[in-house]
C-alpha cells in the first residue's frame, strides 16, 4: 500500500469500506460502487507506478550512461540494469582505489615534500618527507597553522599571492639553520595551496664549488700569464738586455709555463675521472710494484729537502694486492707522498706503511709526515679543488692545488676512499684503502670519503 500514490491508496480504501458495508448491511448496490473504487484505485496504481518506474530507469540512463537489458516485464529489466550499473560502480570504485594506493606510495616515495594547505595555510595532507622538512609532527599535522614559516619574510609573499602563478621561495631549514630548502607553491581551485618542498644544501654547495673553481682556474692561470707577458714584453722592449738577466728571465718564464702546463695537465686528468663511467679494469696490482716505484720517484726530491723517506721495501709487501690500473693507483699514491715531502720542513720524516685489513677485504696505505699539520676546520675542504690551507707556501712549492683531489677521485674509481688525520704543528697522516679482493671494488663502490681530525 504504501508504494501507492497516496489518492490512489485514499480511493482503494474507500472501495474498500463500501464493499464492506454493502456485504454487512446496505446490499449489492453499494458494493457495486466499492468494487468500482477499488477498480479505479487499481488502474490509479498501475498508471503511477509505471510512470515511476520509466522515471526511475531514465533517471539511471541519465546518470550511469544509456543500457538497455531484457527481461519479462519492466521490473525485471530495472533489476538487471541495476545489477549491471551497481557491479559497473563497484569495479570502478576498485580500480580507483587501487590508482589512489599507487598515487599514495608515490607520494610517500617522493625525494620532495608535498603538502596540501587551505586558503589559510593549514595543512590538510602531507607526505613524510613534507612533515618532516616543515618541523611538523605528522600525529597532529593536520589542521594545524604553520604558523612559523608563514613569519619567514622570504615566504610571506609566497603564501599570500593571489593567482594560479606557480611561485619560489627559499628559507632555512628551522632546527638547523645551515640547511637551505626551496618551496613551490601553487594557488588551486576554491584557495587552497600546493607547496612543494625540497632541501637544496647540496646544490647550493655544489653552485657554490663551481663558482670557486671558475674563479680560482682564472686566477691560477692569470698570475703566469701575466708574468710571462711581463718578462715577453721586457726582452722585446729591450733587445740590449745584460745576457746574464736575459737568461733569468727565460728561466722564470720556463717555470711559468711548466706552472701552467702543470695545472692544464690536472685539470684534463680531473675531467676525465670525472666523465669516465667504465668500470676499472679488475687487474691484479702488486703493492710491492707500487712502493717501489714510489720510492724511485721521490727519494731525490726527499733527499734535496732533508727529508728523511721511509718506505716498506717491496719484501714486506709481498702477496698484498689491490685491483685497477697501476698508472692511475701509482699517481695518486704519489700526489699523497708528494704532498708530505713539500709540506715537511727540512729535517723531519715521512713514512709509508701498509696495514692489511682481512675482515673487511681492503689494505689501507699510510703515508704519515712530521710537518706542519692541518687545523680542524680545514680537513673537510681539502679535497676541494684549489682549496689551500696556506695560499701562499702552496703557491711557493708549486702546487697546482689539485693533487688530493684527483687522488681522491683516483681512489673512488677503485672502490675506495680518502682519509686523513693531523695535528697542528705534530704532522698529517693520508690514507688510501682500497679493495683487496677481486671484485670487491667494483661491488662496493663508494661515493664518499672520511677526513677526520684526531
Amino acid at each position: 500500500m504504501r508504494s501507492l500514490p497516496a489518492g490512489a491508496r485514499w480511493v482503494f480504501g474507500t472501495g474498500f469500506l463500501l464493499i464492506a458495508a454493502g456485504l454487512v448491511r446496505f446490499g449489492w448496490p453499494l458494493g457495486t460502487v466499492g468494487l468500482v473504487l477499488v477498480a479505479t484505485a487499481a488502474l490509479w496504481a498501475e498508471l503511477g507506478t509505471g510512470a515511476r518506474l520509466r522515471g526511475m530507469r531514465q533517471w539511471l540512463q541519465d546518470r550511469e550512461g544509456p543500457v538497455t537489458l531484457p527481461g519479462a516485464d519492466a521490473w525485471e529489466a530495472l533489476e538487471s540494469e541495476l545489477r549491471y550499473h551497481l557491479k559497473h560502480r563497484n569495479r570502478r570504485i576498485r580500480e580507483l582505489r587501487g590508482r589512489l594506493e599507487k598515487l599514495e606510495d608515490l607520494a610517500r616515495d617522493l625525494p620532495v615534500g608535498v603538502a596540501l594547505l587551505d586558503s589559510e595555510g593549514r595543512l590538510q595532507e602531507a607526505n613524510d618527507k613534507a612533515y618532516h622538512l616543515l618541523a611538523v609532527d605528522p600525529e597532529r599535522g593536520t589542521g594545524q597553522k604553520l604558523q612559523g614559516w608563514l613569519r619567514e619574510p622570504d615566504l610571506q609573499a609566497l603564501f599570500t599571492a593571489s593567482g594560479a602563478d606557480i611561485r619560489q621561495a627559499t628559507a632555512p631549514y628551522r632546527p638547523d639553520p645551515s640547511r637551505t630548502l626551496a618551496f613551490t607553491c601553487t594557488r588551486k581551485e576554491g584557495g587552497t595551496l600546493l607547496l612543494v618542498v625540497e632541501e637544496i644544501t647540496e646544490r647550493i654547495r655544489l653552485q657554490k664549488m663551481r663558482e670557486d673553481f671558475v674563479a680560482n682556474a682564472s686566477h691560477e692561470l692569470k698570475s703566469p700569464l701575466t708574468s710571462l707577458r711581463g718578462f715577453a714584453e721586457t726582452l722585446l722592449s729591450e733587445p740590449d738586455l745584460p745576457e746574464e738577466q736575459r737568461q733569468e728571465f727565460l728561466r722564470i718564464m720556463a717555470d711559468q709555463i711548466q706552472r701552467m702546463q702543470s695545472l692544464v695537465d690536472d685539470l684534463l686528468t680531473l675531467s676525465r675521472l670525472e666523465a669516465d663511467t667504465a668500470d676499472v679494469p679488475e687487474t691484479p696490482v702488486p703493492l710491492g710494484h707500487l712502493l717501489g716505484a714510489l720510492a724511485d720517484d721521490h727519494r731525490i726530491l726527499a733527499e734535496q729537502r732533508g727529508i728523511a723517506l721511509s718506505i716498506p721495501p717491496s719484501e714486506e709487501a709481498e702477496g698484498t694486492r689491490v685491483f685497477g690500473d697501476a698508472d692511475s693507483l701509482g699517481r695518486a699514491l704519489g700526489n699523497l707522498v708528494d704532498n708530505a715531502i713539500k709540506y715537511t720542513p727540512e729535517g723531519g720524516a715521512v713514512a709509508v706503511s701498509l696495514e692489511p685489513r682481512p675482515g673487511e677485504q681492503e689494505v689501507a696505505i699510510h703515508v704519515a709526515d712530521t710537518g706542519i699539520g692541518i687545523p680542524e676546520h680545514h680537513l673537510p675542504r681539502l679535497t676541494e679543488r684549489f682549496y689551500r690551507v696556506d695560499k701562499g707556501r702552496s703557491r711557493e712549492l708549486g702546487g697546482t692545488g689539485l693533487g688530493l683531489s684527483i687522488a681522491k677521485h683516483i681512489l673512488h674509481r677503485h672502490g675506495g676512499r680518502l682519509e686523513a688525520t693531523s695535528r697542528v704543528g705534530e704532522g698529517s697522516t693520508f690514507t688510501a684503502v682500497l679493495p683487496d679482493r677481486l671484485g670487491v671494488s667494483t661491488a662496493i663502490r663508494s661515493r664518499s670519503y672520511r677526513l677526520s681530525q684526531s
